[in-house]
């Protein structure tokens, strides 16, 4: 049975993404990618929100057309592009698979057993892209794991992580990871409250 995770970068300040949704300040490198990818072969779904969903969709099938694209980045396009992709909109009314963007299906909303049935289906991870999708899988109990990478950068404005949580969720630390690069990965469970 796979389990619900989500993975983000943050600033140090808090923030995962900045004005009009840079994340250019995000401290990638090889080290990074060889990460993302280790996480993508454990993954069997990707779970979006419309948003995260279209900046992916814009941005991952062409990196495979690109000849300047690294080694690494090629690896995670097409894992992502391959990937089973779920998106939850209320505004969308279809989504369109491609060359190199397949296995897309649209949901219009989180419902707790469609989500035990998925997890049923599926032996590798079902990971949550999306700040405002993700506060609804916490909000519904939905969570197994959270991993945050804490970029040792601090920005001015953009969202907060998690902005819009409105009640506390206790977390049990799992593991922590430090990169050359100076980010740090945090992973926690989510505790249910007794």
């Amino acid at each position: 049975m796979g389990k619900v995770t989500t993975f983000v970068n943050i600033s140090v300040n808090g923030f995962f993404e900045g004005a009009a949704h840079d994340i250019s300040w995000h401290n990638v490198d090889e080290e990074f990618n060889l990460f993302a990818i280790q996480m993508l072969r454990e993954t069997g779904v990707i779970f979006f929100g419309r948003s995260t969903y279209q900046l992916f969709e814009n941005f991952w099938p062409l990196v495979t057309k690109d000849p300047m694209a690294s080694q690494s980045n090629l690896e995670i396009a097409n894992l992502i592009n391959n990937v089973d992709k779920i998106v939850f909109s209320k505004t969308l009314t279809k989504v369109e698979e491609g060359e190199n963007w397949k296995n897309v299906k649209l949901f219009h909303e989180v419902l707790p057993d469609t989500i035990e049935d998925l997890k049923q289906q599926y032996v590798r991870n079902l990971d949550v892209g999306g700040n405002n999708l993700l506060i609804n899988f916490v909000r519904l109990g939905l969570i197994n794991e959270i991993r945050v990478m804490i970029n040792p950068v601090m920005i001015t404005e953009g969202t907060f992580f998690l902005q819009g949580i409105q009640e506390k969720v206790r977390l049990k630390l799992l593991e922590t990871r430090t990169f050359k690069s100076g980010n740090v990965l945090l992973c926690y469970e989510p505790l249910k409250e007794i």
